[in-house]
């Protein structure tokens, strides 16, 4: 398991640059076979220390990778199913957790979906990026995800989102959270983005 201060939703692509003995020894022993789980954290660092992390987390596949000078690998990863997080099983070399799927409960309805993308489009206007159509998957569970991550906001709020039980619920919150953002960026006439980093260091 790979703790990170950033929550990543099923679909997201992330670059991770690793340079920590214990996740260099994860990718060696489990990055060649298949993926790894990575999970938010709610308590400690990122780097160095202990962590206590959130519950729930996501597998990610590793697209490419290189290596730097350094020793470091720099990769770029993809998430792709949440998972729960049951029960640590050791923490040397790195974090080993027992994991049970954590699939979608239900689908999503067409005025929920249509909800949500009116509200992401109303937000990317008042951020100053509304010439760009956001272009979603056909599926309401994958275009869930897809609004779900450009809702700004700090880890909690996202994981918040990451744990809803299904895309039509997700879909609402996340509707709800952009239309809010809307208002305030309009309201203070900021010009702010939502996204997380496209690098996090570890």
């Amino acid at each position: 398991m790979f703790a990170l201060h950033t929550v990543l939703l099923p679909g997201m692509p992330l670059t991770l640059r690793v340079f920590e003995p214990r996740y260099l020894a994860l990718l060696d022993e489990v990055a060649p076979d298949g993926p790894f789980v990575v999970a938010a954290i709610r308590h400690g660092r990122e780097v160095g220390g202990p962590a206590e992390v959130f519950r729930v987390g996501v597998t990610v596949r590793i697209r490419s990778g290189e290596p730097d000078d350094d020793g470091s690998q720099r990769l770029q990863v993809e998430a792709i199913d949440r998972v729960m997080l049951v029960e640590r099983t050791s923490a040397d070399p790195y974090p080993r957790w027992r994991v049970e799927p954590y699939p979608d409960e239900g689908g999503a309805g067409t005025d929920d979906l249509e909800t949500a993308v009116r509200a992401l489009r109303r937000y990317l206007w008042a951020i100053g990026e509304g010439e760009a159509r956001p272009v979603l998957p056909r599926s309401p569970v994958a275009a869930s995800w897809a609004i779900a991550a450009a809702v700004p906001g700090l880890p909690p709020v996202r994981q918040g989102l990451l744990e809803l039980p299904g895309a039509g619920e997700r879909l609402r919150r996340s509707g709800r959270c952009l239309e809010l953002e809307a208002r305030l960026v309009r309201m203070l006439g900021a010009n702010v983005g939502g996204a997380d980093p496209a690098v996090s260091p570890n």
